[in-house]
């Protein structure tokens, strides 16, 4: 095995690691939390799941291996995006609720069950091969046509959670935007990552996200120690302004109406 092949295996395990800490640490805390660990418990297996199939795939010496640890990957990779969507929507408090959850998990589940059968179809992957010229475990493939649906649908669950994290910046007490750098480096990294990778600029045959995915599980074990996350959120302001018995009506210099409470609403309907 050459160097760069193990340097490549050491940066993925190490991402695996820590979103398998992150994920049995909060499991065994979540009675201790609010409701939201259970989305991030989910994201963070999912990751953790995607990290240790790309680990055990460049340690294929064939193209049966390469298939099977293909098909673990995506166990967890086409699912992690999604739940990380759920736990950002529940974080800056939006009411999650059962179909939302379903509704974002039947892509990942269609194309988990298109990796499995491509052999059939060919629909996500039009060629799925050991590269000729590097060998295994480097991977040559074309994509196919549910490949770019599964594609855009990751894409866009990570820059909407993303989206989500920055337009609770202004309202956040500087004391927990740690938490909220935490929330958007987690969505941006892979996003950049994957575009660097699809225009061809990272090390071919590799998929290079599960190796920088160690960044954000980082962010998160400082945000969890240091900003009491999970426990102390931003959307805690918006249980506290709407739990006032009194009427409060918020205006900007314009005297603009922005914000308003619960008992304000109910005073003038």
């Amino acid at each position: 095995m050459n160097l760069d092949l193990t340097a490549y295996i050491t940066l993925i395990c190490t991402s695996g690691v820590l979103n398998l800490y992150l994920c049995f640490y909060v499991f065994i805390k979540r009675h201790h939390y609010a409701n939201i660990a259970h989305l991030f418990i989910l994201h963070t297996g999912f990751t953790a799941i995607y990290c240790m199939g790309a680990a055990f795939s460049l340690l294929s010496v064939n193209l049966e291996e390469m298939k099977f640890w293909t098909v673990i990957q995506y166990v967890g990779m086409p699912f992690s995006p999604p739940a990380g969507l759920l736990f950002v929507m529940q974080y800056v408090g939006i009411k999650v609720r059962k179909k939302h959850i379903f509704a974002l998990f039947i892509i990942p589940f269609i194309s988990l069950i298109m990796v499995a059968t491509n052999d059939w179809h060919h629909l996500h992957y039009r060629v799925f091969e050991i590269d000729p010229v590097l060998g295994a475990p480097y991977i040559h493939q074309e994509i196919g046509p549910w490949y770019t649906i599964h594609g855009m649908f990751i894409f866009s669950s990570m820059f909407v959670a993303f989206l989500l994290a920055v337009y609770r910046w202004k309202e956040t007490a500087k004391a927990y935007r740690l938490q909220l750098i935490a929330l958007m480096v987690g969505q941006l990294v892979p996003i950049v990552t994957a575009f660097v990778y699809l225009m061809g600029f990272t090390p071919q045959g590799i998929d290079p996200v599960p190796m920088v995915l160690w960044v954000s599980s980082f962010l998160y074990l400082c945000s969890i120690n240091s900003s009491r996350m999970f426990t102390v959120m931003p959307v805690a302001k918006d249980a506290i302004f709407n739990s006032i018995n009194d009427g409060v009506i918020v205006l900007d210099e314009a005297y603009r109406l922005i914000e308003f409470n619960l008992a304000s609403k109910n005073m003038f309907p």
